[in-house]
């Protein structure tokens, strides 16, 4: 006796498409001035293309900048931070911005620009201050810029 199935459902299966790596493009160093007696805070900023699943939610082509001081957290206070990227798309001369607020025990961020496919310029604008009450005390600021490809 010989036996074959042969399953009908009511949908297909398909597999989950796999997830593939973001291209880190470059890390750019954006420092910025500390709110507390000390050294400036060293804030490295590493910038990705080829994201298929921005944090976002958007769809892409995107560029997500990555930020982090790569520090032991505060032992008290929490950093606030206001970062604005401005970018242009070199190409299709399309220009936008990105606000993004942030706390944490670390100086951290990330922002994802959605410029268009095409080269990008853009610029950082950072605010960093301490959380002491109210949110932005001693607030400091600096600028860095960079490009990458979308």
């Amino acid at each position: 006796m010989t036996a074959s199935a042969v399953t009908a459902g009511a949908g297909a299966v398909h597999a989950i498409p796999e997830y593939t790596e973001p291209n880190l493009v470059t890390t750019l160093r954006c420092d910025s001035p500390n709110p507390l007696p000390g050294p400036p805070i060293p804030v490295h900023v590493d910038v990705f293309n080829g994201i298929r699943f921005p944090a976002d939610g958007l769809p892409g082509p995107v560029i997500s900048l990555v930020a982090s001081n790569r520090a032991k957290p505060a032992p008290v206070l929490d950093y606030t931070m206001e970062t604005r990227v401005d970018w242009r798309n070199l190409a299709s001369g399309r220009t936008g911005s990105v606000t993004v607020p942030t706390r944490a025990r670390v100086v951290t961020w990330q922002v994802d620009l959605h410029p268009g496919r095409g080269p990008v310029a853009f610029t950082i604008h950072q605010k960093v201050g301490l959380m002491a009450f109210v949110p932005m005390v001693n607030a400091r600021n600096s600028t860095c810029a960079g490009r990458a490809s979308a």
